[in-house]
């Protein structure tokens, strides 16, 4: 009935491996910029370092298109790596005033899944229904 093997997740197939060592390489460059405080971010910098997250993004895309990993619910270690380059990428969009673009906006819309989870989780929220209807 139940199984005693460890919950395995997935791995990183061959085809992912080059998009997860370059996004290794983005979330550190983004990390280095982050703790140098001598210096002020330069957008030019981190729009260029975006524009390599997307490339990386479709090239994703393409890879687990091809391997039919493409539903929502896989997921490895390359979609918590992704995950982190773009909270980090959402801060620094912030941090230099681009409030209003699209990267920007990824922290709150993560916050906001999250807190739904949470309530879901927790059966405070099920169903489009608030549990103490009454209170």
């Amino acid at each position: 009935m139940f199984s005693t093997e460890p919950l395995r997740k997935p791995t990183i197939s061959a085809a992912e491996q080059p998009v997860l060592n370059r996004l290794v390489g983005i979330r550190n460059q983004l990390a280095a910029l982050k703790k140098d405080r001598g210096n002020y971010y330069r957008p030019n910098d981190i729009v260029g370092l975006y524009n390599d997250l997307l490339a990386q993004v479709w090239a994703l895309y393409g890879v687990r298109t091809s391997e039919h990993n493409d539903n929502d619910a896989y997921k490895n270690r390359l979609d918590a790596v992704l995950d982190e380059c773009f909270q980090l990428f959402s801060l620094f969009y912030l941090a230099l005033g681009k409030n209003k673009e699209v990267p920007a906006t990824y922290v709150q819309l993560v916050t906001i899944k999250q807190n739904f989870e949470l309530l879901n989780d927790t059966g405070i929220y099920t169903d489009g229904k608030w549990l103490y209807q009454n209170v």
